[in-house]
């Protein structure tokens, strides 16, 4: 049962990330005193090819760095207790994703100090120009991702591979239960912690319940990227926050008080 004295008490959240991270971010908003409901819009899935994993992972030897663009990344390429040797510079783009590393046993990361994205990555000084001309770096990431380290590491003369450790698709459950929910009045709020997750919602929602609820709820998203497309495919209430479960419980305590 809810506290009524927590901080989040009233919060009727709903949570979009795949199952696993999406369960740690609903664990510590209920210690708060919100109600979460998990409905993951993205189904992480391992690749197609699972052999292209396995050979970047036998040969690390002469890796300089390795990039892993999201915490699904992480999750897919370490899921069997793989150690990386020390000498490797391992490099996120955001807290999240640093969180999953660290749960991995990886302490020896780097994150941007600010603009935590791709861009935020280019700017750190161990991917400039005189360090990474001529190094072997790796970049795990899902199907469909944008291309900007991938072109720009290469720019600057590294020999960059880059490595699909998971599918993202739309889930094939169905929209009954959440639906429901909307329809009732039950969430409050919503959050978006990518691009991919809030285009399935609006996929997985009927169009006119998009436009007489979904659209009129608080969005909460973790990047101003993401702040853009939810604005741009109808939602009417977007506040951009920091990014990962930071990032959103400071916002809604800030709300809420």
């Amino acid at each position: 049962m809810t506290n009524t004295a927590s901080p989040l008490s009233g919060v009727h959240i709903l949570i979009t990330r795949p199952v696993v991270p999406a369960s740690r971010t609903a664990e510590r908003l209920a210690v708060l005193g919100a109600t979460p409901y998990i409905f993951p819009t993205i189904l992480i899935e391992p690749p197609a090819d699972t052999g292209q994993v396995k050979a970047a992972l036998s040969s690390l030897q002469s890796v300089y760095a390795i990039i892993f663009v999201s915490p699904s990344a992480v999750e897919m390429t370490l899921k069997d207790n793989v150690k990386l040797p020390i000498s490797i510079k391992v490099f996120a783009p955001g807290l999240g994703t640093a969180e999953e590393l660290s749960l991995h046993g990886v302490s020896n990361l780097l994150i941007p100090l600010k603009n935590f994205d791709s861009e935020g990555l280019l700017e750190l000084s161990e991917l400039q120009s005189e360090f990474v001309n001529g190094q072997r770096i790796l970049i795990f990431r899902g199907n469909g991702g944008r291309e900007l380290l991938f072109d720009e590491l290469s720019k600057r003369g590294a020999q960059v591979e880059a490595i699909s450790a998971y599918r993202r698709s739309i889930p094939a459950t169905s929209s009954a239960g959440l639906l429901e929910l909307l329809k009732a009045n039950k969430v409050t709020a919503v959050s978006i912690m990518s691009s991919s997750a809030v285009k399935n919602l609006v996929t997985l929602v009927p169009e006119q319940d998009c436009k007489s609820i979904l659209f009129s709820l608080p969005v909460y998203a973790s990047h101003k990227r993401i702040k853009d497309t939810a604005e741009a495919l109808g939602f009417l209430n977007v506040t951009e926050t920091e990014p990962g479960d930071k990032g959103l419980i400071t916002t809604l305590l800030h709300y809420k008080n």
